[in-house]
Formats: structure tokens, sequence, C-alpha cells
């Protein structure tokens, strides 16, 4: 029965084909970017007509050379898609002979019919390989030369089929990992390259990949996108963090949705014994995850020593006005994502021992970790810690979905956020005209049973977390308490460094 496997192509040919193919074009593409680079340094140095002449023949061989360049590009991708699904339609193949008897001479009829089916499907790829490849020859063999429109409407035309075979967005994470380990390399190389934007914040890619084609996208998107300053201060944090050695900075997950998505890591997760997912709160930009909110995670990662990844998790919109900062909106809507990301950690994770993961959530961000927590199932974190935390929306901590004694709190004795009363409240002494400004109302919350803006406060006693040292910080007007948790040097990141670790809490 083996000689059923001659009606199915090898897939050796067909992706060593489109390989050398890829190298083609890479040498067309860096044909064209030499004659842009050769025609800016001339400029500078030649005019008149025959320098104006000069640029226009550049300019047109560099078209011609970009089109050819996304020709062979795709007439690459097309003979790796071809190899890997005749690669697949193979191994389905030899799985449906191995499942019956040894021996035996005739086959069940619905092996046989299993098999009509693989014979089948290999012949639809044969079919539509065949179409595109005379489709390719036609326009190869175009008269007037490569266009470059065309060419680029081609790649994507190409392209399409293989980011059609993608799980979908909100896949189970380790639904996407099994995917992804059955990929042949070929295939894995066209949708990193091709498709970096559905592969670099797909959860379940392991987190080396999702880097590598969030790097990719990264340099298209500071060429095409409507907000360039941000994207650049983020290349240029990981270009600078690439040159200082240790640890390694992956970029998990990088987008234009919404006011921009980042997911900056300090720290491979994949190899880590202790992962600490750090949420931001109201106010952070796409910016700050270069800035700011990068340095947090970095002051948390250098803290708890080697060993640890810790990122900072931008991948929803946080509040950027305080009406927006009074609703649960944003962070209920963000739980979800803030969730799958963490099983996904779980599920590339490949030391074979399992890690150490630390949900940490500041301000708003805390809102969102402890939402997430309260998703049926729990967060798959093993450790839950708010910092600056306007409450959660749960009563208690036994509601978080981690096990008891693994709820850490950290609030500083002035900080605002904190100490913010529940609206009810905060509006019930307003309307009796009590008088009260607002850093009196703030003491309102001691005198009314502990409730912060969001429910229970975490800090409380009757809360059931355990407290982690924090101070007010260095002066610096009203919010300065609130904005200090993870400074280096402070007590409360020396707390949180111990709870990522591990090690036993103060």
């Amino acid at each position: 029965m083996t000689e059923l496997f001659t009606l199915i192509p090898e897939a050796g040919s067909l992706a060593a084909a489109g390989l050398l193919i890829d190298d083609v074009s890479e040498a067309c593409g860096a044909l064209a970017d030499n004659l842009a680079s050769a025609r800016s340094a001339y400029r500078a140095r030649w005019s008149g007509a025959a320098a104006a002449r000069a640029g226009l023949a550049l300019a047109r061989q560099r078209g011609r050379l970009t089109a050819a360049h996304l020709q062979l590009r795709a007439l690459g991708s097309l003979l790796g898609q071809a190899a890997e699904e005749f690669r697949q339609h193979r191994s389905e193949l030899g799985e449906l002979l191995d499942a019956e008897r040894p021996g035996a001479g005739v086959l069940a009829p619905s092996a046989a019919t299993a098999i009509d089916r693989v014979r089948a499907a290999a012949d639809r790829t044969d079919q539509w390989l065949a179409a595109e490849l005379a489709l390719s020859v036609a326009q190869a063999a175009d008269p007037d030369g490569p266009d470059l429109p065309a060419a680029d409407a081609r790649l994507r035309q190409v392209t399409a089929r293989l980011a059609a075979a993608l799980p979908p967005p909100g896949s189970n994470p380790g639904l996407v990992h099994d995917w992804w380990r059955r990929l042949g390399p070929d295939a894995r190389r066209m949708l990193v390259r091709d498709q970096p934007q559905l592969v670099g914040s797909l959860d379940g890619v392991p987190c080396a990949v999702r880097d590598q084609a969030n790097r990719l996208l990264l340099d298209r998107l500071v060429a095409d996108s409507d907000r360039p300053e941000a994207l650049l201060a983020l290349r240029d944090r990981l270009r600078r963090e690439a040159d200082g050695g240790s640890p390694p900075v992956l970029l998990l997950a990088l987008g234009t949705a919404g006011q921009g998505r980042a997911v900056l890591s300090f720290g491979d997760p994949d190899t880590a014994t202790h992962i600490c997912a750090y949420v931001p709160g109201m106010g952070t930009r796409l910016a700050d995850a270069a800035g700011k909110e990068a340095d947090r995670a970095l002051a948390v990662q250098q803290a708890s020593g080697p060993g640890t990844a810790a990122l900072v998790w931008l991948g929803y919109d946080p509040p950027g006005t305080v009406p927006d900062a009074a609703r649960t909106t944003r962070a209920a809507a963000g739980a979800v994502d803030f969730e799958r990301f963490l099983g996904a950690l779980r599920s590339t994770h490949r030391t074979g021992v399992p890690p150490h993961i630390t949900a940490l959530g500041h301000s708003y961000g805390s809102l969102l970790v402890g939402l997430a927590a309260q998703r049926p199932g729990g967060v798959p974190a093993d450790e839950l810690v708010l910092i600056g935390s306007p409450g959660t929306g749960a009563d208690h901590a036994s509601r978080l979905g981690v096990r008891d004694g693994h709820v850490w709190v950290g609030a500083a004795p002035h900080d605002p956020v904190t100490r913010l009363p529940a609206p009810s409240v905060a509006a019930a002494a307003l309307l009796a005209g009590t008088g009260q400004s607002p850093l009196g109302l703030l003491q309102l919350r001691a005198d009314r049973g502990h409730l912060t803006w969001f429910g229970a406060d975490p800090a409380a006693p009757a809360f059931g977390a355990r407290r982690l040292p924090a101070d007010d910080g260095p002066p610096g007007g009203f919010g300065a308490a609130h904005s200090h948790y993870l400074d280096p040097g402070s007590r409360s990141l020396a707390a949180v460094a111990a709870v990522i670790t591990g090690r036993q809490g103060p």
C-alpha cells in the first residue's frame, strides 16, 4: 500500500525551490535599496539636466527591482505553501496506513474512504498550485515589464491563503501552540515573513517567534503608521537594550488598534523560572511602553534577579480621562485578553517545569488584573499583586482565583487612588452639604466601611490579602505617593520581587 505515496508529490524539492527563489528575491530587494542609497548620495553633489535624467533612470530601475522582489517573494511563498500542504497530506496518509493491521491486504472501507479524501485534497493542492504558477509565468512574461502595484497585489493575494490557515483571533493558546508545533519549518518562516501582524500577537506562538515577527512589523509600521513617534521610541528602546546585552528583550505584541498595543519583556518567558506580567494604569500611552513603564518592568526584573522575565503588558486601552477611569469598561475588555495572554505563557514554556507567574497591576491596571482573576476558571497566575489599587470589584481576596495567601496588596499611606471612596459614599457626602474638601473626602473611606471606588478596599484587613510594605516616596505633589511603588531601591519593589521569586513575603 506504500505505492499510494507516489500519488502525492514529495515536499522537499518544492520547499528547496521556494528557498532558492526567496534568496533571489532578497537579492533584488537589496539591489533596489542600494540604488535608492546611490541616488541620495549623488543628488547632494550633482545637479542639472543630466542629473535629473540619471535620477529618473535610477528610480525606474529601482521600481523594476522592487516589483521583481515582490513577484519572486510571491512565487517563493507559492512553492513553500504547496510544499507544506503536500507534506501534511503525506503525513495524514502515513497515519492512516499505520493504523491498518500489519499484513492486511485489503483496506477497510472506512480507511479507503479516508485515503480517498486525502488524495482528493492533494489533487486540489496540485490544481491550485498549477493555476497559480501559470498566472505567475504570465505576469513575468508581460512585455511591459514588472509593475509595482500589480506585484504588490499579487503578493497579498498569495499570502491571503497562508493567512487563512491561521487560528482565528481569540483561539485557545494551547490549541494555537499545538497548531504551531505541527507546522513545518517552511510554513513557519513564511508566516513570520509575510504575516507578521498576525503571528506576532497570536497567543500560543513561542515568544522568540513573536519577537521576530513583531520586529518586522515594527519596521513596516514606522513607515506606514500615523503614530511614528511612539513606534520609533519603541524601536529605539529595543536597539538600546540589544546593545546592553542581558537580559534579552522581546517584543511580544504590537498593534495599532485603539490607542496602540505593545508588550515588552525583559527576559524570555519561555525559559524563565519566574514571570511577572505588569499591567499599567490610567494615562499609559504607546510611547510609555518604551519609556517609563518599560523602566518599571526592567526595575522589577533587575530586583528579582536571573531566571526572571518581567514584562509590561499594554494589551488594552487604559483610560485617559477621569470619567473613563471611573468606569470598569476598559478594564473588563482588557481582562479577557490578559487572561488569554497568561495562558499562552504557560503553553509555550519549554523548560519542562511550570513557571511561577505573578500578575502585577498598578492603579487602574489592578482593576483589570482583579477582573481577569474573577473570570470563570480564574487567571493562570500563582500570585496576584495589587499596588495603588482603587479596588478590584471583588469583596474578598478569595474571589480572585488564586490559592489562599497569594493575593498581595501595596498601598502607600497617602496614595490618593487607594483612598478614593465609593461613588455612593462620595455622592452622599456632597448631597448632604458636608462641605468636605477633596482631601477630606478621601477620609470617608475609613469612616464608611473601607469601600473604595471599585468595591472593597484590597488593603483593608477584612479583604484577606497580604500587605506589602509601601512608603509615600519622595515629595512631589498630590499624586507622588501613587507612582513610586516600583522605583529602584524602594521597599515596595523589594517586596514585589520577593513575591515574584517565590520567597517568603514580608
